[in-house]
């Protein structure tokens, strides 16, 4: 659950980028889709203070990206989702420190987004992002949730890349992917609602991600539209 909260939130951002049409009148023209940096950051804390388990999930992305030729867009995305349970309630005792990963009720929980960006360096040593976010929580008050979090990379930068070429009957499609990522721990502390909460996430993680898809129909061909959805 841990990843998949943080990769979800990171997803979310609305990163189908610009496009590129050339070609002459009549041909087939190629549509690009570029990504000329994507970086993402996760981490998720938990801390205890009596009966309450306070949990906190955090992804926060920034992105550049253009057609080709064309302006350079920038877009940036956190996310935030916060969790209090309360292991007592359910004796009605508020006696012990909660346990576990939450199993008692919620008392409190707080969904919220905005366009802060994440600021990082190129090489994906340190991060950081400070913001309010505002939004409501599940009894569907307004909330804030002010966060301050950074990271710091804790393992080797990570190099992959991918291409491939495929050949429909409508048409054929190329993408690449320059990828890079690098363990981390990540310092996150949230204020919400009277409540607060800090931790430590030390299996955090920081992403880098660059990318194109070239989709080029066949002359007469309408609907041909396999880089949708990008990036994968």
């Amino acid at each position: 659950m841990k990843r998949a909260f943080a990769v979800a939130a990171v997803l979310a951002a609305p990163l189908v980028l610009g496009v590129l049409a050339t070609g002459s009148a009549g041909a087939a023209q190629p549509r690009i889709y570029h990504t000329i940096g994507a970086t993402s950051a996760s981490a998720v804390v938990a801390t205890t203070q009596g009966c309450e388990l306070t949990e906190v999930f955090l992804s926060s992305s920034t992105a550049m990206y253009a057609g080709q030729p064309g302006p350079v867009g920038k877009q940036g995305l956190t996310a935030v989702f916060v969790r209090v349970t309360d292991s007592c309630a359910a004796s009605g005792a508020r006696v012990a420190p909660a346990a576990g990963g939450g199993g008692g009720p919620v008392v409190f929980q707080a969904d919220v987004q905005n366009g802060a960006p994440l600021v990082v360096d190129p090489r994906l040593t340190r991060a950081s992002v400070t913001t309010d976010l505002t939004g409501t929580d599940g009894d569907g008050n307004p909330v804030t949730v002010h966060l301050t979090a950074s990271w710091t990379g804790s393992g080797p930068l990570e190099h992959t890349t991918d291409s491939t070429h495929v050949h429909f009957a409508d048409g054929n499609v190329s993408s690449t992917a320059n990828d890079l990522r690098r363990a981390a721990s990540a310092q996150v502390a949230v204020e919400v609602a009277g409540r607060s909460a800090t931790g430590t996430d030390p299996s955090a993680v920081l992403e880098q991600a660059r990318s194109h898809c070239i989709e080029v129909p066949r002359p007469g061909v309408e609907g041909f539209f396999p880089c949708f959805g990008f990036p994968a």
